[in-house]
């Protein structure tokens, strides 16, 4: 169940901030890890780890137009009193 303090719409700003986070780790990698084999093993497991964060992120948006909320394979709760009034018709 999602705190009263989160909703949809907050969770994609947050994943959209570790978006950015993500992509200044990048930077980082590519700045400062000398080795190659490292640096390339990091740079995949970064970009792995936003096209995961950009993926749920569209699925928040699928949360909002159909009512039923999943992120990384777990089904998220929102609270009646939270929901759009469309998807009381849904529940119903």
């Amino acid at each position: 169940m999602l705190p009263d303090w989160l909703s949809a719409e907050r969770l994609q700003w947050i994943l959209l901030g570790a978006i950015a986070l993500n992509i200044v780790a990048i930077y980082l990698v590519a700045k400062f890890v000398r080795k190659l084999i490292t640096k390339f093993l990091l740079f995949v497991l970064l970009v792995g780890l936003g096209l995961s964060l950009w993926i749920q992120r569209d699925d928040l948006q699928d949360c909002v137009n159909t009512c039923e909320c999943r992120l990384y394979g777990q089904d998220v709760e929102v609270p009646p009193e939270r929901r759009p009034d469309r998807c009381a018709e849904v529940d119903d």
